[in-house]
Formats: structure tokens, sequence, C-alpha cells
């Protein structure tokens, strides 16, 4: 495999790193906020509870009567309103509101309207409370805000509701989680920005160290590799291909290394050629000075020894340039 081919990879697995993180802290964030909006509406319906089971228990002792009772518990939760969060009542058995801030809906059946997956609200509330193990139940919709301009407008809302089965009442509140996903957005934006300064310097930061690598080795580490097994294997005819102006990086040291073993073994050859021509020439000019030892011969045959000597002197030198 390449080094641009890891480069890539290990630039990709940085990204989908950060992407993991990321996602999963945004999602872990937003989890958060949602659940702490969720622990107020369970503080607060429990406080609901609360004042209809006060209530509930004056028309049980007889001192007051069913309707001065559930009159006096609708004042009570009506009065806690806060702009746009507020209590409600809804029937637990029916699609008509006990209470509401808006008259408009009062006295008719309402059942919220209809959900992405077929129900209606109402029925939706009653499915949550069927199910739940604390007597309360949450759901996620849109809904309008009051005294918003743009009646058809929709935003997210997270409401809870409470089963009071004393007088089959379904009372309930709910926050806007708008702003929630606002600071989600924001955040996600936030994410990305940092996200993508770390990832571009992160690949810069590996990119330069790549050129780095790519410079001192002269080349892609399987390419030298390469080389440097074919010299091994005595092939001192490889091509080793070199930058313009490199000659301190690894191919480099490589190319001037096979130059030099070229040089080497081409010497070692020809001194080797001579030695073995001397010997003949040796062996000739001893058998002629056997057959007649005379002064003129001995003298051909102390110059052949010479120059015997002197080949196998400069033999001696170039092997001794092999540091073994």
């Amino acid at each position: 495999m390449r080094l641009k081919t890891r480069v890539l990879i290990i630039i990709a697995a940085s990204l989908l790193s950060l992407i993991a993180m990321g996602v999963f802290g945004l999602y872990s964030m937003r989890q958060g906020m949602l659940d702490e909006r969720r622990a107020q509406i369970t503080q607060l319906l429990v406080f609901a509870e609360a004042q209809l089971n006060h209530f509930h228990a004056l028309e049980v002792s007889g001192k007051m009567t069913r309707d001065e009772a559930q009159t006096r518990a609708k004042e009570s939760l009506g009065a806690q309103r806060n702009k746009n969060d507020y209590f409600f009542i809804r029937g637990l058995k029916d699609e008509y509101f006990v209470m509401h801030p808006i008259p408009s809906r009062m006295e008719k059946p309402d059942n919220g309207g209809m959900l992405p997956d077929g129900r209606t609200t109402v029925q939706a509330y009653w499915d949550a409370l069927a199910s739940s193990e604390s007597n309360i139940a949450f759901l996620e919709l849109n809904a309008p805000k009051p005294g918003d301009a743009d009646k058809t407008k929709r935003y997210p809302k997270l409401n809870g509701v409470l089963k009071f089965d004393a007088w089959g009442w379904m009372p309930g509140i709910g926050f806007y989680i708008d702003d929630i996903d606002a600071r989600f957005w924001k955040q996600s934006s936030v994410f990305l920005g940092v996200a993508g300064l770390l990832f571009a310097l992160s690949a810069l930061m590996v990119f330069r160290m790549r050129s780095t690598i790519l410079r001192q080795l002269g080349g892609e580490p399987q390419d030298a590799a390469h080389c440097m097994r074919m010299i091994a294997n005595g092939d001192l005819g490889v091509d080793i291909p070199l930058e313009g102006g490199d000659d301190s990086s690894l191919m480099a040291s490589l190319k001037v290394m096979q130059m030099k073993l070229t040089n080497l073994t081409s010497s070692i050859q020809e001194n080797a050629g001579a030695l073995t021509d001397q010997v003949q020439r040796f062996e000739q000019t001893a058998q002629v000075y056997a057959k007649a030892p005379t002064e003129e011969h001995l003298t051909d045959v102390q110059q052949t020894v010479k120059r015997l000597g002197k080949t196998a002197g400069m033999l001696q030198k170039s092997i001794a340039r092999l540091k073994l």
C-alpha cells in the first residue's frame, strides 16, 4: 500500500472519528436538555396531583361539594400560568377540555389534531398513560403558540399528562422545545466549525509529515525497499529514480551505494581478468625458461612475477574496500 493511500486512510479515519464524537455529543446534549424538561414537567404534574388530591379530600370529607372542589381545583391550577406555559385538564374518557386558558377550545370536542402516526393527540395521551408505570406520560408534538400572529405555524412541544381517576381527569402541562432545537443547531454550527478547523489542521500536519517522509526517503517506501532488495540480490543494474536536486535522501544514498558497488565489482572483475592472463603468461614464460634456462628467460620470468604481484596488490586493495 502506497504512503499516499495510507495518509488518506488516516485522514478519513480522523474525519469519521470527529463526526462520530460530534454526533454523539450533540445527541447527548439534546437528550440531556429534553430530560431536564421532562423532570420539570414531572415536578409540576406531581404538584398538580397534590392540589387535586387536596380538593378531592375536601370533597370526600364533606367540606365541599364535588362542583365546589372541582371549581377550586381548576382555579388553583389555572392560576399557575406563565406566558405560554400553563396547565390544562382533559377528560380521561372523552375529547373535551375540562380547563384550558383559551376559552374557544372549551365546551366542544377537541382531539388535539392528528399526529404523523395517524392517531389523534388525545388517543396518544391515552395510549401513553395506559403503558406508563408512573401514572405520568409524555408526548412530543407540534403546536401553535398562543398569541403568535401566524396561526398556521407549528412549534415543537413536549407535553406531559397525569391520570387522576377520582374525577376522571387528565391534567397536563407542556413546554415548547424550539429553544432546545435552536440551541442544538447553534451548537451543531459551532461543532462543524471547530471540527472543520481541527480536520484541516490534522490533514495539513499529516500531509506535511508525508512530504517530510517522502523527502527523507526520496520516494515511496515500497519503491525504496524494492531497490534495496534487488541490490541485495546482486542486481546492480536496477533503476533508482531520483527527484531533481536530490542528494541527501535514502534513495540518493542508495544510488551512490549502487554506483560504488558497480565500480568496485568492475574493478575486481578487471583485476581478476588481468591476473588470470598474467598467470597464463607466467606459465608460458616458466615453461620456456625450463627448456632453456638462459639469463634472458630468467629476466622474463622475474618481470612476469612482478606484474603478477602488482595485479594481485591492486585486486587486494579493491577487495579491502569492502568493509565486512
